[in-house]
């Protein structure tokens, strides 16, 4: 959720559990809002956002993609289908032959 945003820094904020982050918009950023090409002016206050980012050696954060706006059924669906478990092949375990046998005791007796 977007906490802040600075039109004119072409910045915003998403406040997180135990820090905000801050991430700049630059002409590299990727902007889209209901599946549609979004400008910095369509980034607001109280609205959902997820996406990707780099993070540069001085720390900053520079938004890579950014979707504004709820999650579409369709992502929504891709994300449900991620979480849920796979399904085992078989719960039996596995018989494999040995790779060489064991001498046999009357092999080795002498008469």
């Amino acid at each position: 959720m977007i906490s802040a945003v600075d039109q004119k820094a072409k910045t915003f904020t998403i406040a997180g559990k135990q820090k905000s982050r801050v991430f700049k918009v630059t002409e590299r950023t990727l902007l889209s809002k209901a599946g549609m090409p979004a400008t910095m002016k369509d980034v607001l206050v109280n609205e959902e956002a997820r996406g990707s980012y780099w993070k540069a050696a001085d720390g900053t954060l520079e938004a890579k993609k950014v979707k504004l706006g709820p999650m579409t059924e369709a992502e929504k669906a891709k994300a449900e289908k991620k979480k849920s478990p796979k399904p085992e092949a078989s719960s039996s375990p596995s018989v494999s032959p040995s790779a060489s046998p064991a001498p046999s005791p009357a092999a080795s007796a002498t008469p």
